[in-house]
């Protein structure tokens, strides 16, 4: 009797967690159990083993959100800088706001809950793309980022460790990669030779966020100031969200400020964009990037537009 009640419990508290995930405009979200991921290549890394981070834990929540639609048609033309959909979206690093209200309600009820965040080390608690395919929200692709049937690669992810047990996935997507290889051989770099493993210290949206900056990461990096999104472009997965993006909340509302946004990224107007101005412009977008290494790709990005 005690076992049914509680499972009836448990059925309870993951479906209010599911519906206040919708009433926040989180497209996916998936929960899994809170085991160690075995064979994560960062051995000594407190990410492997969710109980590392809550000794409790049971479960892993991960959320999603759709992030296909930011862009900015502009893009295509080298007088403008070009970044990513991630780097517009405000979660560069993890979906971390909106998931505090899902975090406060299990506290409420009595629970311990750990949200991820990579902006601080000592709360970068989850392998989030490992996590969600754990929970079945996709898989991971050839270019090393989740895929999913219906948003492609274009989610950004957000995780919480929490000591509730909620219903977890039990079936994982197969990986629907197949024999295709067009993110591979797309990158300039070749940081994607190995499968499902990013080369990071070779790859280009690396470089565009560090000071090294080696002549042939600089000579294919176009009109690229802050991130790469050159794997993603090639992947059928997301064919059909780079000629129509899904009409989710977040579309609609990046919809109303892209006009703002390509005046911005105009690069006359980047060049001679103050520090402060930079700080008061591009803090919500939560990157991480410094000023002075922000303000070299932009100079690079014009002497290159000036030479095209």
């Amino acid at each position: 009797m005690n076992k049914y009640i509680l499972n009836k419990q448990q059925k309870l508290t993951t479906e209010k967690i599911r519906n206040l995930a919708d009433s926040i405009g989180i497209d996916a979200l998936g929960f899994a159990d809170a085991s160690e991921f075995t064979g994560y290549t960062i051995r000594n890394s407190r990410r492997r083993d969710p109980k590392l981070s809550l000794p409790e834990a049971e479960t892993i929540i991960v959320a999603g959100f759709y992030i296909g639609g930011l862009t900015l048609p502009a893009w295509s033309n080298f007088l403008y800088g070009r970044t990513s959909r991630l780097y517009l979206s405000g979660f560069f690093l993890d979906v971390v706001k909106p998931l505090e209200s899902i975090a406060a309600f299990l506290r409420e009820k009595g629970y311990h809950a750990v949200v991820c965040d990579s902006s601080d080390s000592e709360r970068s608690v989850l392998p989030l793309k490992r996590a969600a395919v754990r929970a079945g929200l996709g898989w991971q692709g050839k270019n090393s980022l989740l895929l999913s049937k219906k948003y492609g690669s274009f989610m950004a992810l957000g995780g919480i460790i929490t000591d509730a047990v909620l219903e977890h996935n039990t079936e994982e997507e197969p990986d629907r990669c197949g024999s295709c290889s067009r993110c591979q051989e797309a990158c300039p770099l070749h940081a994607l030779e190995q499968p499902h493993v990013l080369k990071r210290d070779t790859c280009l949206s690396n470089f565009l966020q560090i000071e090294y900056f080696p002549e042939n990461a600089q000579s294919v990096s176009e009109n690229r100031v802050g991130d790469c999104e050159i794997c993603q472009d090639v992947c059928p997965w997301n064919r059909k969200h780079l000629e129509n993006p899904l009409k989710t909340h977040m579309t609609a509302l990046f919809q109303q400020k892209i006009h703002y946004w390509e005046d911005i990224f105009y690069l006359p107007n980047l060049i001679k964009m103050t520090e402060e101005e930079y700080e008061s412009i591009f803090k919500d977008l939560n990157t991480g990037i410094p000023y002075s290494i922000f303000h070299r790709n932009v100079f690079l990005a014009m002497e290159r537009a000036k030479k095209s």
